[in-house]
């Protein structure tokens, strides 16, 4: 250090000579160049979202990459809403790019009235909100997005976990649209530009768990919302998105329809880092958390199966098993994946409790099964109250995982008295 600066200084001014390279209290930076990082590392410890299905069935692990696509109407905006608020990151990058200025105002009134529960501070403490509402220029829309993912690089070069929420890449890709028609672009697929596909790739790039140049670890996850025109998931933004990111949450019509929020479909959703999760869950105390979600998956299938089969045949001609795989569907989406964003229990859910809800739902269904198989009429079980279960996540605290077990005892106490 040959030159150090002292008092206050502007914002703008040279602070100190270090090596002969002076150090400013700003630095510029292109936008769509990645910032560099010694390392990239893999995926080795998961993001806490605070929503039940996307932490127990669909994961993203720190310095991943998600995609939220849905038709209008499904509840995009509060889903990312809510990761913005409950995730377990040290800083949240909300870019708004091409969404409307009263669902942009809601935001940054709701960061800035609520309370952080990991700090105790106003959520909006760590939270950059970049707006390019629907009524701004082109250019400055498709510049956005490149802004969001370099200020979330500046933060973790300090070594911090930074979450990314796009909301809409699909307005993005419009600007691209737009500009390239303007400057008479060879319009490719619906009139994309032929490098739709490797600027996506190029964005979701961006995203990962790093070294940084000063021997810190900080990550970039990116969620990236895509609004198909009319719900169509063939069009080319959502086709190419989920080729380059590594879980896609996809809502569902139907489910939001049905009031059954947050609409993410197991049907069409996937997560690439559930595997290497698995390992991590059972380095933090919990071993069963593989066979869990495997479970829990295989009977969401089947219930949507038999769902079908029961519509063509009637439930009294199914056999009491069957029933049973039925009656697990049910309470697996009203116990466990319904999630309110408005009740304060239910708001956000912390791993321990979401996790005690699942294995009360088993715990259920397994005494159902025998039940069954020791001669109960299926139709019995049917008839039972689950209300004392059903309501578990939304009368308990987002910690209280004793509350849980409690209702599960007395469910557990309704299923022992003779049919």
């Amino acid at each position: 250090v040959t030159e150090l600066a002292a008092g206050p200084v502007g914002a703008a001014a040279r602070v100190a000579v270090v090596g002969g390279t002076p150090v400013p209290l700003t630095t510029t930076w292109p936008v769509r160049r990645p910032r560099p990082y010694a390392q990239r590392l893999g995926a080795a410890a998961g993001l806490h979202t605070g929503q039940r299905v996307l932490d127990l069935l669909f994961p993203v692990a720190r310095g991943s990459s998600a995609a939220v696509p849905g038709g209008f109407g499904t509840g995009k905006t509060v889903l990312l809403q809510q990761i913005a608020k409950w995730c377990d990151a040290d800083v949240i990058v909300y870019v708004g790019c091409g969404e409307r200025g009263n669902e942009m105002a809601d935001v940054v009134a709701d960061l800035a009235a609520l309370e952080d529960p990991r700090t105790g501070r106003r959520l909006s403490d760590r939270t950059v909100v970049i707006a390019n509402t629907s009524n701004m220029p082109m250019m400055a829309r498709e510049a956005s997005i490149y802004t969001g993912v370099t200020v979330a690089e500046y933060f973790r070069d300090m070594g911090l976990h930074v979450v990314v929420i796009a909301d809409s890449t699909s307005r993005w890709a419009e600007a691209l649209r737009e500009f390239a028609s303007r400057t008479g672009t060879l319009p490719a697929e619906e009139g994309y530009p032929a490098g739709l596909a490797s600027a996506l790739a190029a964005f979701y790039e961006r995203a990962g768990d790093v070294v940084t140049l000063g021997g810190r670890r900080g990550s970039v996850t990116i969620v990236g919302a895509v609004s198909p025109a009319g719900g169509d998931m063939t069009e080319p933004v959502t086709a190419h998105t989920q080729r380059f990111v590594r879980a896609v949450w996809l809502l569902d019509r139907d489910l939001a329809y049905a009031r059954h929020y947050p609409a993410v479909a197991w049907a069409g959703s996937f997560s690439r880092d559930a595997e290497p999760l698995a390992a991590w869950h059972a380095e933090r105390g919990d071993p069963g958390w593989a066979r869990r979600r495997e479970r829990v998956t295989a009977l969401l299938a089947d219930a949507d199966r038999l769902t079908a089969l029961a519509d063509l045949v009637g439930l009294g001609a199914l056999p009491g098993a069957e029933r049973v795989v039925l009656l697990a569907g049910r309470l697996l989406r009203e116990a466990v994946l319904q999630q309110s964003a408005l009740n304060p229990n239910d708001a956000h859910c912390s791993p321990a409790k979401g996790a005690a809800l699942l294995d009360a739902v088993l715990a259920v269904v397994d005494r159902c099964d025998a039940l069954v198989a020791a001669g109960t009429p299926a139709a019995a079980l049917e008839a039972t109250d689950f209300g004392v279960l059903v309501r578990a996540a939304r009368e308990t605290d987002p910690d209280d995982v004793d509350g849980v077990g409690e209702r599960l005892a007395e469910t557990l106490a309704l299923l022992g008295e003779p049919a």
